[in-house]
Parts: structure tokens; C-alpha cells; sequence
């Protein structure tokens, strides 16, 4: 928030005319045709108005116009304005620091423009947000800016007693935004994120480019259901699932038992081997079993031979010997026989050995050929189970499943006819309920009207009860129960519209309206710019407008002024509130807010005669 430290006029070769304004409450009293009123108008021009609205004579050797804002933090803003109209310069100092051209600011942007403006540097400075506001009911936005929050701020002596809404302000304004600005300061939500309806002229444009392009649409896929057979039911895509389903679980069955053969097929390969192997080994035993066989035979043949040569020396006649030279007497017959003897023995002898290592050996050529034939038998097995397994697999699973498989691929295919003709035509159905649509739209049957978020109830309500504590600080004449008219956008006091009181009364509860709104929005941190100048709250102007102002001239009671004064001695510092009268408050009350009085014509010698000085006596 801010608040305003001093407004002061210039010019050369005159007094400067000037006003310092302290924290809290301020009272400026006097006169009439003092400059009081004045002072609103030199705030309305700072804050960007198209031209000061209110000329008087004192102030024409004046040409420029300085104003000194404080915010919470401590920093100073001096905005300088020339009298003659145009833009502004933006000092980040107080008055009497102003040193150099400063920073040139338009006193309100125009069109597109993104310019710095018042309200670009005035908002940061009160640490006030951006935001956007609805201005309309097809939800087109616009900016918020400090003029936005005049009527809420700077309340003049005919509109504190006007039947206007404290909020809307004067007729002509942009209400809706005006509406939304006060949303805006109960809750602090703004309004950047509603999408704004577009023009009637745009939008059917739109709504026939889109018909068109529907149609465009529409027309291949239209032909392409035409050409498509009528006899195709609509649950055919179902039916072709279930086949699907029970030619895979069959097609699954075969690849199982085929998975199953193949192991079986694999398990023969494997013992067929195996038996080849065992069989050829056995083969080569049997070979070298069947050469030592013959080798035995041989081995007896010759000792046969030996052992029947060894019988014949019994007949051999007497001879020489041929080792001696002497006829062979008994002795050496006696000799070669015993030799013969001892050969025929060891030829029984070793006979006998062979003849046993014989029959071993043909035990095992008989325990090799019978494992031979017990191999030849498995051999046999493996071969039956290989090619009967062989002979399943190729006459009946694998044609099974090239059947299942064309099967598979035939239903897949059919079902893809089947989905993109049902595609098709949930296309072309959606397509034709969407251009009706649009069709009803663009005749602007149907269109339901825009509804928008009223006011935020629980912010309202708490608005609303400290309204109520103000008046009850004011001593308010009756229960003081406010209520918030949303049609009006005004308040209703103990069940009467404040419209439909007396000038007084509706200048007391302007009055109430707008400082019970800034103490709200202080206490909360809600956006409002910190500051109320109230000019005649308590005193109905007679004069001028006046005349144009509808109702009684009503006056408040003595006791609710008098409670008013004492309350505004009461304002937190942290919120300003400057009120302008034509009565002088109580000595207590003066004594005890930043105070300021214009004697007008009948100044005494110290006093001080009005906001502009008093020109020398020539």
C-alpha cells in the first residue's frame, strides 16, 4: 500500500502552493472556495485523467503539479504532472530530492501499447499485482488500473452524497470491470484466466469453414459405407473373435503335441545314436574276438600235430645218431622217447590252457552278440519311434497347422474389413453429430447464456461485518446490520438501501463503504492502493451540482458525527484516511490526526487562508 506525503503546485515567480498529509488519519477543514475540493481534483489528475477537471482561479500562475507518495516499505514516489495536460515524470525520491528529468511515464496507455504508465508505476510501488479484468459479458478482459479504484478511493462532494454505487461509481464507467475490481480487492483473484467469447461475425465464419470441412470429410467416407455390403450384422466382428479365440487354442494344441513330438523325435535321434555307437564297439569286439578264436584253433591244430608226431618214435628203426654217430642203442631210444613223452605232455598241457581261454572267449562273444541283438532291438524301437513320430508330424500336424494358420490369417482379415467398416461408420456418425451441432450453434439455437461467478460469499460476508464495526464505531442509529444489494452494488443498512436514505445519511455510509473497505483489505493484504480521501462526508453540498442530486438534505445526528470524529482519531497508521469538511472538528479530535485549516477571507494574521497562497497586497 501507499499513501500521499504531500501534493504541491508550482510555477514561476509564485508561492509554491502545497498540502503535507501524514500517516493515518488527516483532516483538511475550512472554508468554502478554499481549495479543499481542489485537492481531489489535482489527485485525480496525477492519476491519469484526460485533463484536471476543475479550474480556479487562484491556481492559473501555476503550471505543474507534484505529488509525494510513501509506501509500507519506506521508499518515495514524486509524479510530476504540467497543468496544461500530457504525460508524466516519475522521481524515485521525495519532492525537494528531485534532481534531473526523471523517468517519463503516458498518464494511460493507449491501444496494444505496453508503455510505462501511472498505473505500471504506481502498482509495484503499493505492491499492488498486474491483473486482468472481465469488461464485459462475452468475457473480453481488460487491465486493472488506479482509475479503476477511484470510486473506492477518492470520493468527491457530489458523488459521497449521490444515489451511485460506492463501487460503480458515476454512470458512463465501465461497470463490469468496475464489478470486478471490487471481486478483485475481496478476495484477490482476478479475472486472466476467462477465455472471451468471440465475435457473432468470426464465429460463424469459423462455425462454416468447419461445416465445410466436415463435409470434405464426410463425402469419401459416406461412399466408402455405401460400397460396402448390407449383410454384415453388427455383432459379426464378436462372432469372428470367438472363432478367432477357439482357432488359436487349437492351434496352440498342435504346437504343443508338434513340440511334444519333435522332443520324442529328438530323444530316438539321441538313442539311436547311442545304440550305433555301443553296437559298432561291440562289432569290433566280436572281429578281434572272432581272430583270437581262430588264433586258439590254429594253436591246437599244431599241438595236435606236435602230440601225434611224438607217438611215432616208438617205430623208428635203430639208425645212427645223428647227433653221435653211433648206432642208436636202447639208451637213446630210451632218451627220445622220454623226450617224445615230455613233448606230448606239455602239448596236453598247453591244449588244455587254450582250449579254456577258448571257452572263455566264446562266453564272451556269446555275452557280446547278445548284447548286440538287445541293442539292435532298441535300434529298432528308436527308429519306430523316430519315424512314427516323424510320419504325425508331417501327415497330420503340420498340414493341422497351415489350416489353423490360413485360418487365422483369413478371420484376422475379415475382422480388419469388419473394423474399418465399423470405424467408417462411427466416423461418419460422429461427424454428422458434430456438424448438427455446429449447425445448431451457428443459428444460435441452444446457445446458453454465459454464466459468471458472482461475488465471493465468505469475502462479502466479512466486508460486510466491518462495515458494521464502523458503524458501531460511528454510533449508528439502529442495529447497524449490513447487507450487500448485488444488483446495485451498494449496501442495504438494518434493511434499507443506503439510495434510498437522505444526502447525510448516504454521505455517512459512502463514507463507511469505503474506509471499512480499506481496513478490510489492510488486515487481509488484499490489493487496494492504501488510501481514502473523503471530501464532505458529514456536510451535504448546496451549491453547484448539488442541485442535480436527488433526495432530501437530510443531516446525520449530532451523535453520529460527533462518533465519527472521535473513530478517526482511532485509524491505524497503516492506512490513510483524509477527510476534507467545511466543519472544524473538535479541538481533541484536531489535536489528535495531522490537521490543517483554511481560514478562507476571514484569516486571522498566522492563519492560513486556503490550499493556494494568498497573493501579496501590491
Amino acid at each position: 500500500m501507499l499513501q500521499i506525503r504531500e501534493i504541491r503546485l508550482t510555477g514561476p515567480n509564485v508561492e509554491q502552493a502545497l498540502v503535507k498529509f501524514g500517516p493515518g488519519p488527516n483532516v483538511i477543514a475550512g472554508e468554502s472556495d478554499t481549495g479543499k475540493s481542489y485537492l481531489l481534483h489535482c489527485l485525480d489528475y496525477i492519476f491519469g485523467a484526460e485533463e484536471l477537471k476543475k479550474r480556479i482561479p487562484q491556481a492559473a500562475p501555476y503550471d505543474e503539479l507534484k505529488v509525494e507518495f510513501q509506501n509500507t516499505a519506506g521508499d518515495y514516489l514524486t509524479l510530476v504532472r504540467s497543468l496544461s495536460g500530457g504525460d508524466l515524470k516519475a522521481h524515485r525520491c521525495q519532492i525537494d530530492a528531485i534532481d534531473g528529468d526523471g523517468e517519463a511515464i503516458a498518464y494511460r496507455r493507449h491501444g496494444t501499447s505496453k508503455a510505462d504508465d501511472v498505473t505500471s508505476v504506481l502498482f509495484p510501488f503499493a505492491d499492488i499485482k498486474e491483473a486482468m479484468l472481465r469488461k464485459d459479458n462475452d468475457g473480453k478482459t481488460q487491465r486493472l488500473t488506479i482509475r479503476t479504484f477511484l470510486p473506492t478511493i477518492i470520493v468527491d462532494e457530489v458523488s459521497v452524497i449521490e444515489e451511485q454505487s460506492p463501487v460503480l461509481g458515476r454512470a458512463g464507467f465501465d461497470e463490469t470491470a468496475r464489478k470486478r475490481m471490487f471481486a478483485y480487492m475481496l478476495s484477490g483473484k482476478d479475472d486472466s484466466s476467462v477465455v472471451a467469447s468471440e465475435k457473432k461475425a468470426i464465429v460463424t465464419a469459423r462455425l462454416n469453414a468447419q461445416i465445410a470441412l466436415i463435409d470434405d470429410l464426410l463425402a469419401p467416407l459416406e461412399q466408402q459405407l455405401q460400397a460396402t455390403p448390407t449383410d454384415q450384422t453388427e455383432d459379426s466382428i464378436e462372432k469372428i473373435d470367438e472363432t478367432i479365440a477357439k482357432v488359436s487354442d487349437e492351434l496352440a494344441a498342435i504346437e504343443t503335441e508338434r513340440t511334444n513330438l519333435l522332443n520324442e523325435r529328438d530323444a530316438a535321434r539321441e538313442v539311436r545314436t547311442k545304440v550305433d555307437t555301443q553296437v559298432l564297439a561291440i562289432d569290433q569286439l566280436l572281429m578281434r574276438y572272432q581272430l583270437l578264436s581262430e588264433h586258439y584253433t590254429s594253436d591246437l591244430n599244431r599241438l595236435d600235430f606236435v602230440a601225434e608226431g611224438a607217438h611215432y618214435f616208438d617205430g623208428l628203426q635203430t639208425v645212427t645218431c645223428p647227433l653221435c654217430d653211433q648206432n642208436m642203442d636202447e639208451e637213446h631210444v630210451y632218451k627220445a622217447a622220454q623226450a617224445s613223452a615230455d613233448v606230448y605232455a606239455a602239448a596236453r598241457a598247453e591244449a588244455a590252457k587254450i582250449l579254456a581261454q577258448r571257452a572263455d572267449l566264446e562266453d564272451a562273444i556269446g555275452s557280446l552278440e547278445r548284447r548286440r541283438e538287445a541293442r539292435d532291438a532298441e535300434r529298432a524301437t528308436a527308429l519306430a519311434a523316430y519315424q512314427g513320430a516323424e510320419r504325425r508330424l508331417a501327415s497330420i500336424l503340420q498340414p493341422a497347422a497351415a489350416n489353423s494358420t490360413a485360418q487365422l490369417r483369413r478371420l484376422n482379415a475379415r475382422r480388419l474389413e469388419l473394423e474399418s467398416v465399423r470405424n467408417t461408420s462411427d466416423q461418419v456418425e460422429t461427424l454428422r453429430a458434430v456438424k448438427a451441432e455446429i449447425e445448431q450453434s451457428n443459428t444460435g439455437k441452444g446457445k446458453a447464456k454465459q454464466q459468471w461467478e458472482s461475488l465471493p460469499g465468505a469475502p462479502l460476508l466479512a466486508f460486510c461485518k466491518e462495515i458494521e464495526a464502523v458503524l458501531k464505531e460511528w454510533k449508528w442509529e439502529g442495529e447497524g446490520r449490513v447487507e450487500f444489494d448485488e444488483k446495485n452494488f451498494d449496501i442495504k443498512v438494518d434493511g434499507q438501501a443506503r439510495q434510498s436514505h437522505g444526502k447525510g445519511f448516504r454521505a455517512v455510509l459512502y463514507s463507511a463503504f469505503v474506509i471499512a473497505l480499506v481496513r478490510y483489505c489492510q488486515k487481509k493484504n488484499l490489493p487496494h492502493p492504501g488510501v481514502v480521501v473523503i471530501d464532505s462526508p458529514l456536510t451535504s453540498y448546496k451549491r453547484r451540482g448539488a442541485r442535480d442530486v436527488k433526495g432530501s438534505d437530510s443531516t446525520v445526528s449530532s451523535g453520529v458525527e460527533t462518533a465519527f470524529w472521535e473513530a478517526l482519531t482511532k485509524i491505524t497508521k497503516d492506512v490513510q484516511v483524509i477527510i476534507v469538511e467545511n466543519k472544524e472538528p473538535p479541538a481533541s479530535v484536531a489535536a489528535a490526526v495531522h490537521y490543517e485549516w483554511f481560514a478562507g477571507n476571514e484569516a486571522a494574521p498566522g492563519d492560513r487562508v486556503g490550499f493556494i497562497p494568498k497573493a501579496p497586497d501590491n
